[in-house]
Protein backbone atom coordinates (compact mmCIF):
# COMPACT_ATOMS: atom_id res chain seq x y z
CA UNK A 1 0.00 0.00 0.00
CA UNK A 2 1.51 3.37 -0.85
CA UNK A 3 1.47 6.74 1.07
CA UNK A 4 -0.98 9.01 -0.10
CA UNK A 5 -1.65 13.13 0.20
CA UNK A 6 -3.96 15.69 0.98
CA UNK A 7 -5.24 15.12 -2.72
CA UNK A 8 -6.87 11.81 -2.29
CA UNK A 9 -10.32 11.30 -1.52
CA UNK A 10 -11.73 8.28 0.97
CA UNK A 11 -15.00 7.82 0.63
CA UNK A 12 -16.68 5.73 3.64
CA UNK A 13 -19.13 3.00 1.84
CA UNK A 14 -21.52 1.14 4.06
CA UNK A 15 -21.95 -1.60 1.61
CA UNK A 16 -24.88 -1.11 -0.16
CA UNK A 17 -25.37 -3.02 -3.77
CA UNK A 18 -25.80 0.34 -5.07
CA UNK A 19 -22.65 1.46 -3.75
CA UNK A 20 -21.03 -1.15 -5.13
CA UNK A 21 -22.70 -0.62 -8.54
CA UNK A 22 -21.29 2.96 -8.47
CA UNK A 23 -17.36 1.75 -7.57
CA UNK A 24 -17.66 -0.83 -10.67
CA UNK A 25 -18.43 2.09 -12.94
CA UNK A 26 -15.36 4.18 -12.27
CA UNK A 27 -12.81 4.16 -14.80
CA UNK A 28 -9.27 3.17 -13.78
CA UNK A 29 -8.35 6.75 -13.77
CA UNK A 30 -10.92 7.55 -11.59
CA UNK A 31 -10.10 4.91 -9.31
CA UNK A 32 -6.55 6.13 -8.74
CA UNK A 33 -6.76 8.85 -6.61
CA UNK A 34 -9.65 7.20 -4.07
CA UNK A 35 -9.22 4.28 -1.90
CA UNK A 36 -12.94 3.62 -0.36
CA UNK A 37 -13.04 2.15 3.55
CA UNK A 38 -15.56 -0.48 2.95
CA UNK A 39 -18.01 -0.69 6.48
CA UNK A 40 -18.65 -4.51 6.16
CA UNK A 41 -22.62 -4.47 7.34
CA UNK A 42 -22.32 -6.28 10.73
CA UNK A 43 -24.77 -9.39 11.76
CA UNK A 44 -27.47 -6.94 13.19
CA UNK A 45 -27.33 -5.02 9.28
CA UNK A 46 -27.77 -6.37 6.24
CA UNK A 47 -28.99 -4.32 3.05
CA UNK A 48 -31.96 -6.27 0.87
CA UNK A 49 -33.28 -4.24 -1.72
CA UNK A 50 -32.92 -1.07 -0.55
CA UNK A 51 -33.69 -1.55 2.70
CA UNK A 52 -32.23 -3.67 5.41
CA UNK A 53 -33.42 -6.70 7.84
CA UNK A 54 -31.65 -8.39 10.94
CA UNK A 55 -29.87 -11.19 10.32
CA UNK A 56 -28.54 -13.67 13.36
CA UNK A 57 -25.08 -14.80 12.30
CA UNK A 58 -21.58 -13.96 11.44
CA UNK A 59 -21.39 -16.79 8.84
CA UNK A 60 -24.81 -15.12 7.03
CA UNK A 61 -23.30 -11.85 7.13
CA UNK A 62 -19.76 -12.73 5.60
CA UNK A 63 -20.86 -15.15 3.05
CA UNK A 64 -19.88 -14.13 -0.56
CA UNK A 65 -18.95 -10.45 0.59
CA UNK A 66 -15.08 -10.83 -0.27
CA UNK A 67 -16.75 -11.71 -3.52
CA UNK A 68 -18.89 -8.86 -3.95
CA UNK A 69 -15.87 -6.21 -3.05
CA UNK A 70 -13.69 -7.99 -5.40
CA UNK A 71 -16.66 -7.74 -8.40
CA UNK A 72 -17.12 -3.75 -7.38
CA UNK A 73 -13.00 -2.81 -6.93
CA UNK A 74 -11.06 -5.65 -8.93
CA UNK A 75 -7.55 -6.84 -7.58
CA UNK A 76 -5.50 -4.15 -8.58
CA UNK A 77 -6.60 -1.47 -6.07
CA UNK A 78 -6.25 -1.75 -2.64
CA UNK A 79 -9.34 -0.41 -0.18
CA UNK A 80 -9.17 -0.46 3.61
CA UNK A 81 -12.24 -2.65 5.35
CA UNK A 82 -13.47 -2.78 8.60
CA UNK A 83 -15.22 -4.98 10.51
CA UNK A 84 -15.60 -2.65 14.02
CA UNK A 85 -19.93 -3.11 13.37
CA UNK A 86 -19.70 -6.72 14.55
CA UNK A 87 -20.30 -8.41 17.70
CA UNK A 88 -16.87 -8.70 19.56
CA UNK A 89 -17.85 -12.07 21.06
CA UNK A 90 -19.25 -13.57 17.87
CA UNK A 91 -17.29 -15.96 16.14
CA UNK A 92 -18.14 -17.82 12.97
CA UNK A 93 -19.68 -21.47 13.08
CA UNK A 94 -15.66 -23.25 12.99
CA UNK A 95 -14.43 -20.90 16.41
CA UNK A 96 -12.82 -18.69 13.54
CA UNK A 97 -12.48 -14.47 14.55
CA UNK A 98 -14.66 -12.86 11.78
CA UNK A 99 -11.98 -10.90 10.21
CA UNK A 100 -9.61 -13.91 9.89
CA UNK A 101 -12.62 -15.47 7.92
CA UNK A 102 -13.12 -12.28 5.71
CA UNK A 103 -9.31 -12.53 4.49
CA UNK A 104 -9.22 -15.44 4.00
CA UNK A 105 -12.08 -15.32 1.30
CA UNK A 106 -10.52 -12.38 0.47
CA UNK A 107 -7.59 -13.94 -0.32
CA UNK A 108 -9.58 -16.70 -2.10
CA UNK A 109 -11.53 -13.83 -3.93
CA UNK A 110 -8.27 -12.10 -4.97
CA UNK A 111 -8.77 -8.83 -3.59
CA UNK A 112 -5.67 -7.06 -1.18
CA UNK A 113 -7.64 -5.13 1.74
CA UNK A 114 -6.19 -3.18 4.32
CA UNK A 115 -7.60 -4.31 7.75
CA UNK A 116 -9.09 -1.53 9.78
CA UNK A 117 -8.53 -1.62 13.90
CA UNK A 118 -8.57 0.89 16.75
CA UNK A 119 -7.75 1.47 20.05
CA UNK A 120 -11.28 0.63 20.64
CA UNK A 121 -11.03 -2.75 19.95
CA UNK A 122 -10.71 -6.10 21.97
CA UNK A 123 -7.61 -7.91 21.53
CA UNK A 124 -8.88 -11.24 19.58
CA UNK A 125 -9.08 -8.73 17.02
CA UNK A 126 -6.08 -6.68 17.21
CA UNK A 127 -4.83 -10.51 17.59
CA UNK A 128 -6.71 -11.02 14.46
CA UNK A 129 -5.14 -8.33 12.81
CA UNK A 130 -1.41 -8.74 13.72
CA UNK A 131 -2.01 -12.25 11.90
CA UNK A 132 -3.09 -10.63 8.72
CA UNK A 133 -0.86 -7.96 8.95
CA UNK A 134 1.97 -10.92 9.20
CA UNK A 135 0.41 -12.43 6.19
CA UNK A 136 -0.29 -9.96 3.88
CA UNK A 137 2.58 -7.30 4.89
CA UNK A 138 -0.24 -4.66 3.26
CA UNK A 139 -0.05 -2.68 7.00
CA UNK A 140 -2.95 -1.83 8.80
CA UNK A 141 -5.24 1.03 9.41
CA UNK A 142 -5.86 2.52 12.61
CA UNK A 143 -9.50 4.81 12.96
CA UNK A 144 -10.10 6.85 16.26
CA UNK A 145 -13.42 8.52 16.83
CA UNK A 146 -14.32 11.34 18.16
CA UNK A 147 -14.37 10.59 21.74
CA UNK A 148 -11.29 9.25 21.45
CA UNK A 149 -9.39 12.04 19.64
CA UNK A 150 -10.74 13.92 22.63
CA UNK A 151 -8.17 13.01 24.15
CA UNK A 152 -4.86 15.07 24.83
CA UNK A 153 -1.74 14.33 23.08
CA UNK A 154 0.06 12.48 26.24
CA UNK A 155 -2.80 10.13 26.08
CA UNK A 156 -2.73 9.13 22.60
CA UNK A 157 1.09 9.07 22.96
CA UNK A 158 1.05 6.27 25.99
CA UNK A 159 -2.10 4.05 23.94
CA UNK A 160 -0.87 4.20 20.48
CA UNK A 161 2.57 2.73 20.98
CA UNK A 162 0.64 0.06 22.61
CA UNK A 163 -1.82 -0.88 19.63
CA UNK A 164 0.83 -0.68 17.66
CA UNK A 165 3.32 -3.47 20.10
CA UNK A 166 -0.15 -5.62 19.47
CA UNK A 167 0.08 -5.59 15.83
CA UNK A 168 3.31 -5.55 15.69
CA UNK A 169 3.39 -2.76 12.97
CA UNK A 170 5.08 0.37 12.74
CA UNK A 171 4.07 4.06 12.54
CA UNK A 172 5.17 4.00 8.36
CA UNK A 173 2.61 1.05 7.69
CA UNK A 174 -0.18 2.38 9.29
CA UNK A 175 -2.76 4.31 7.57
CA UNK A 176 -4.23 6.40 10.63
CA UNK A 177 -7.68 7.69 9.96
CA UNK A 178 -9.70 10.50 12.13
CA UNK A 179 -13.34 9.90 12.15
CA UNK A 180 -15.58 12.70 13.86
CA UNK A 181 -18.95 10.74 13.11
CA UNK A 182 -22.00 12.87 12.21
CA UNK A 183 -21.11 16.15 11.90
CA UNK A 184 -24.43 18.81 13.19
CA UNK A 185 -24.15 22.22 12.01
CA UNK A 186 -24.02 23.57 15.09
CA UNK A 187 -20.70 21.04 15.64
CA UNK A 188 -18.80 22.62 12.21
CA UNK A 189 -16.89 25.47 14.62
CA UNK A 190 -16.20 23.20 17.23
CA UNK A 191 -15.08 20.28 15.01
CA UNK A 192 -12.89 21.97 13.40
CA UNK A 193 -11.06 23.59 16.62
CA UNK A 194 -11.20 19.74 17.89
CA UNK A 195 -9.24 19.07 14.50
CA UNK A 196 -6.75 21.47 14.37
CA UNK A 197 -5.49 20.58 18.18
CA UNK A 198 -5.54 16.93 17.64
CA UNK A 199 -3.55 17.24 14.39
CA UNK A 200 -0.99 19.90 16.12
CA UNK A 201 -0.40 17.61 18.88
CA UNK A 202 -0.89 14.02 17.15
CA UNK A 203 2.44 11.91 18.23
CA UNK A 204 4.61 10.81 15.53
CA UNK A 205 2.68 13.21 13.03
CA UNK A 206 5.13 13.05 9.85
CA UNK A 207 5.25 8.81 10.38
CA UNK A 208 2.15 7.31 9.29
CA UNK A 209 1.82 6.15 5.90
CA UNK A 210 -0.58 8.39 5.69
CA UNK A 211 -3.34 10.76 7.34
CA UNK A 212 -7.25 10.74 6.74
CA UNK A 213 -9.82 13.09 8.09
CA UNK A 214 -13.22 12.06 7.63
CA UNK A 215 -16.66 12.96 8.83
CA UNK A 216 -20.54 12.64 7.71
CA UNK A 217 -22.91 15.63 7.21
CA UNK A 218 -25.74 13.25 4.68
CA UNK A 219 -28.59 13.05 7.36
CA UNK A 220 -29.94 9.65 8.83
CA UNK A 221 -33.39 10.24 7.92
CA UNK A 222 -34.07 12.39 4.90
CA UNK A 223 -37.99 12.72 5.71
CA UNK A 224 -36.95 14.65 8.87
CA UNK A 225 -36.16 18.10 6.52
CA UNK A 226 -37.68 16.80 3.04
CA UNK A 227 -41.46 15.75 2.97
CA UNK A 228 -42.92 13.42 0.11
CA UNK A 229 -43.35 15.12 -3.34
CA UNK A 230 -41.04 18.20 -2.25
CA UNK A 231 -37.56 19.44 -2.86
CA UNK A 232 -34.47 20.33 -0.37
CA UNK A 233 -31.17 20.95 -0.09
CA UNK A 234 -28.76 19.73 2.30
CA UNK A 235 -25.24 21.12 2.80
CA UNK A 236 -22.09 19.39 2.23
CA UNK A 237 -20.76 20.42 5.94
CA UNK A 238 -18.28 17.62 5.83
CA UNK A 239 -16.32 19.06 2.72
CA UNK A 240 -16.64 22.49 4.03
CA UNK A 241 -15.47 21.54 7.29
CA UNK A 242 -12.37 20.07 5.52
CA UNK A 243 -11.81 23.22 3.11
CA UNK A 244 -12.19 25.27 6.65
CA UNK A 245 -8.61 22.92 8.03
CA UNK A 246 -7.17 23.56 4.69
CA UNK A 247 -7.50 27.52 4.35
CA UNK A 248 -8.35 29.24 7.62
CA UNK A 249 -6.26 29.49 10.58
CA UNK A 250 -2.84 28.93 11.33
CA UNK A 251 -1.55 26.32 8.84
CA UNK A 252 -1.77 22.49 9.56
CA UNK A 253 1.60 21.17 10.24
CA UNK A 254 0.21 17.93 7.74
CA UNK A 255 -2.28 18.06 5.45
CA UNK A 256 -5.00 15.14 5.83
CA UNK A 257 -6.95 13.69 3.17
CA UNK A 258 -10.69 14.45 2.95
CA UNK A 259 -13.05 11.09 4.26
CA UNK A 260 -16.60 11.61 3.76
CA UNK A 261 -19.86 8.86 4.05
CA UNK A 262 -21.33 10.06 0.74
CA UNK A 263 -24.88 9.81 0.49
CA UNK A 264 -25.15 8.04 3.43
CA UNK A 265 -25.08 8.66 7.27
CA UNK A 266 -22.24 8.44 9.23
CA UNK A 267 -23.47 5.37 11.98
CA UNK A 268 -25.55 2.67 11.25
CA UNK A 269 -29.11 2.48 11.49
CA UNK A 270 -31.20 0.63 13.59
CA UNK A 271 -32.18 -2.98 11.77
CA UNK A 272 -36.22 -3.40 11.14
CA UNK A 273 -38.29 -5.60 9.18
CA UNK A 274 -37.92 -4.82 5.54
CA UNK A 275 -42.12 -5.84 5.25
CA UNK A 276 -42.93 -3.08 6.75
CA UNK A 277 -40.80 -0.69 4.36
CA UNK A 278 -41.76 1.42 2.35
CA UNK A 279 -39.30 3.68 0.39
CA UNK A 280 -40.13 6.87 -1.53
CA UNK A 281 -38.54 7.77 -4.83
CA UNK A 282 -35.67 10.25 -4.57
CA UNK A 283 -32.61 11.75 -6.34
CA UNK A 284 -30.00 12.49 -4.69
CA UNK A 285 -27.46 14.92 -6.45
CA UNK A 286 -23.87 16.70 -5.26
CA UNK A 287 -23.15 19.53 -6.25
CA UNK A 288 -20.01 21.44 -5.19
CA UNK A 289 -21.79 22.67 -2.05
CA UNK A 290 -24.77 20.81 -1.15
CA UNK A 291 -26.74 17.86 -2.24
CA UNK A 292 -29.93 18.50 -3.96
CA UNK A 293 -32.80 16.43 -2.99
CA UNK A 294 -35.70 15.66 -4.96
CA UNK A 295 -38.35 13.07 -3.14
CA UNK A 296 -41.71 11.32 -4.56
CA UNK A 297 -44.03 8.80 -3.04
CA UNK A 298 -44.11 5.26 -3.08
CA UNK A 299 -42.04 3.29 -4.89
CA UNK A 300 -44.19 -0.03 -4.17
CA UNK A 301 -47.29 2.17 -4.24
CA UNK A 302 -46.72 4.40 -7.39
CA UNK A 303 -43.52 2.83 -9.23
CA UNK A 304 -40.59 4.27 -10.81
CA UNK A 305 -42.65 5.87 -13.99
CA UNK A 306 -42.26 9.26 -11.28
CA UNK A 307 -38.76 9.43 -11.61
CA UNK A 308 -39.33 11.24 -14.94
CA UNK A 309 -40.45 13.99 -12.98
CA UNK A 310 -38.03 14.02 -10.36
CA UNK A 311 -35.34 14.03 -13.21
CA UNK A 312 -36.88 16.89 -14.39
CA UNK A 313 -36.92 19.13 -11.12
CA UNK A 314 -33.42 18.25 -10.79
CA UNK A 315 -31.79 19.15 -13.95
CA UNK A 316 -34.27 22.41 -13.53
CA UNK A 317 -32.46 23.12 -10.66
CA UNK A 318 -29.16 25.82 -10.70
CA UNK A 319 -26.86 22.99 -9.28
CA UNK A 320 -27.18 20.94 -11.78
CA UNK A 321 -23.89 20.36 -14.39
CA UNK A 322 -23.88 19.26 -18.04
CA UNK A 323 -24.18 16.35 -19.45
CA UNK A 324 -20.22 16.29 -20.20
CA UNK A 325 -19.49 16.07 -16.24
CA UNK A 326 -20.36 12.46 -15.63
CA UNK A 327 -22.85 9.82 -16.51
CA UNK A 328 -24.99 10.45 -13.87
CA UNK A 329 -25.99 13.45 -16.07
CA UNK A 330 -26.94 11.70 -18.85
CA UNK A 331 -28.71 9.62 -16.37
CA UNK A 332 -31.16 12.24 -15.38
CA UNK A 333 -31.39 13.85 -18.90
CA UNK A 334 -33.02 10.86 -20.30
CA UNK A 335 -35.13 10.14 -17.88
CA UNK A 336 -36.33 13.65 -17.90
CA UNK A 337 -36.73 13.01 -21.51
CA UNK A 338 -38.31 9.81 -21.58
CA UNK A 339 -35.67 8.16 -23.31
CA UNK A 340 -34.85 4.59 -21.99
CA UNK A 341 -35.84 3.22 -18.39
CA UNK A 342 -36.66 5.02 -14.96
CA UNK A 343 -34.59 2.50 -12.61
CA UNK A 344 -35.07 1.72 -9.45
CA UNK A 345 -34.18 2.45 -6.01
CA UNK A 346 -30.89 0.18 -6.45
CA UNK A 347 -30.15 2.27 -9.66
CA UNK A 348 -30.11 5.57 -8.47
CA UNK A 349 -28.41 4.71 -5.31
CA UNK A 350 -25.41 4.32 -7.46
CA UNK A 351 -26.03 7.20 -10.05
CA UNK A 352 -25.95 9.12 -6.48
CA UNK A 353 -23.10 7.74 -4.79
CA UNK A 354 -20.79 7.82 -8.21
CA UNK A 355 -21.49 11.36 -9.52
CA UNK A 356 -20.69 12.40 -5.51
CA UNK A 357 -17.76 10.06 -5.62
CA UNK A 358 -16.68 12.23 -8.93
CA UNK A 359 -17.59 15.48 -7.79
CA UNK A 360 -15.66 15.08 -4.92
CA UNK A 361 -12.75 13.79 -6.71
CA UNK A 362 -13.07 16.66 -9.60
CA UNK A 363 -12.69 19.06 -6.51
CA UNK A 364 -9.64 17.25 -5.20
CA UNK A 365 -8.05 17.85 -8.37
CA UNK A 366 -8.13 20.97 -8.62
CA UNK A 367 -6.32 21.47 -5.23
CA UNK A 368 -2.54 23.32 -5.66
Amino acid sequence: MASFDHTHYVPFLKGKAGEFAALAQLSVDQRQPLTPLIDVPPERVKFFKGGQFQIETVEKALAGYAEQIAEAWGSVDHCFVDLGGFDPDHRMDDGRHPLTAFFEDARAAGIAPIPVTGIDRDRPQLDAVREVCTTWRLGAAIRLRRPELQKNGEQLREVLPKLLALIDQQPHQIDLVLDFGELLKSQVTEVEQEARSVIASFPFLDEWRSLTLCSGAFPSQISDFVGTQSSGERPRRDFNLWQRLMKSGAPLSRLPAFGDCGVAAADWPSAFNPMEMNPSCKIIYASDEEWLIEKGRSFRDYGGEQYRTLAAQVKARPGFLTASHCQTEKKVIDCAANRGGTGGLKEWVTAATRHHIEVVSRQLASLP
